[in-house]
C-alpha cells in the first residue's frame, strides 16, 4: 500500500495530513453553521438604536434573545403570549398571589404551547384577561397594557402624588389614559418605569408596543436608572448607568 517503507511514508503522509485538515475544517464549519446565532453574537439590527445597551443585555442573559437570523426587530410587534413569556423571564421569582384554574381563560387551553408563562403571568400578577375571561392570546400588546403589567406585577399600584397630577406634568396627552389605568401608570411614572420615545412628553398608550420599547420597560423595572438614555425616561433626569446584573434564567420558558 506505500506505508511499509520510509519513503513511501514520507510520500503518502503530506496528502494525508491534508485531507485531514480539510475533514476537520468541514465539521468545525458544520458545527459553527449548526450552532445558534442568538448565542454566538450580538444582534445585528440594534446598531444606533436608543435601547442598544437594554437590548443586548437581554439578549445575552435569554430573557429577550435574538431571532435565529441573529436579528432582533426591535421595530416588531409583540403578541400578549409572547410577552407572558417575556415577563416570566424577567421575573422568575415573583410571589404566587393568584390560583389559575383550568377556566381562567376560556380561549387558553391546557394544551395551549405558551400556557406555562401566560399562567405564570397571571399568578403573579403581572398579567389579566379581558372581561368575558379571554387572555387574547395572539392580540399585540399597546404600551398601556405593559406598563399596567409592570406596575401590577411590581405591586405599584398607587402613586404617592395625585394621580391626575402627576401624569399631567409629564404627559401632554395626559387625559387619553383611561381611568382604570391611570393611578398604575403615575405609580409607574414615579417608579421611573416608564419610557417613551422619540418624544418622552408623549405617552401614546395606544400604540402597539414593540419589541425594543418592551425590552427597555423591562430593562427600567430590572436594572433602573441609566441603562436606557435618560431622556427617552419619563421625569427622570441623567444618571450613571448601574452595573447590570446577571438575571436568573428558567430553561423551560
Amino acid at each position: 500500500m506505500g506505508y511499509s517503507g520510509a519513503r513511501g511514508f514520507s510520500r503518502v503522509a503530506p496528502d494525508m495530513i491534508k485531507n485531514w485538515l480539510a475533514v476537520i475544517g468541514l465539521g468545525l464549519g458544520a458545527i459553527a453553521l449548526l450552532a445558534p446565532r442568538s448565542a454566538q453574537a450580538s444582534p445585528t439590527d440594534v446598531q444606533g438604536h436608543w435601547a442598544r445597551q437594554c437590548i443586548e443585555h437581554l439578549h445575552r442573559q435569554q430573557v429577550m434573545p435574538a431571532f435565529p437570523d441573529g436579528s432582533f426587530r426591535p421595530s416588531l410587534p409583540v403578541t400578549r403570549m409572547e410577552f407572558a413569556k417575556i415577563l416570566t423571564r424577567a421575573f422568575p421569582d415573583s410571589p404566587l398571589i393568584r390560583d389559575f384554574r383550568a377556566d381562567t381563560y376560556v380561549d387558553v387551553s391546557d394544551g395551549h404551547w405558551a400556557i406555562v408563562p401566560i399562567r405564570h403571568t397571571y399568578q403573579t400578577n403581572f398579567l389579566s384577561g379581558f372581561p368575558q375571561r379571554t387572555f387574547a392570546p395572539q392580540d399585540n400588546i399597546p404600551r398601556i397594557h405593559v406598563v399596567v403589567a409592570i406596575a401590577s406585577g411590581l405591586n405599584h399600584y398607587f402613586p404617592q402624588r395625585n394621580a391626575d397630577q402627576v401624569l399631567g406634568q409629564v404627559f401632554q396627552d395626559a387625559g387619553s389614559i383611561p381611568f382604570y389605568a391611570r393611578n398604575l401608570v403615575a405609580a409607574a411614572v414615579e417608579q421611573n418605569l416608564v419610557v417613551s420615545f422619540p418624544v418622552v412628553r408623549q405617552f401614546n398608550g395606544n400604540q402597539l408596543a414593540n419589541r425594543g420599547e418592551i425590552a427597555a420597560f423591562v430593562c427600567q423595572a430590572i436594572a433602573g436608572q441609566g441603562i436606557i438614555p435618560p431622556n427617552y425616561v419619563v421625569g427622570v433626569g441623567g444618571g450613571q448607568p448601574p452595573p447590570l446584573q446577571p438575571l436568573p434564567f428558567n430553561p423551560l420558558f
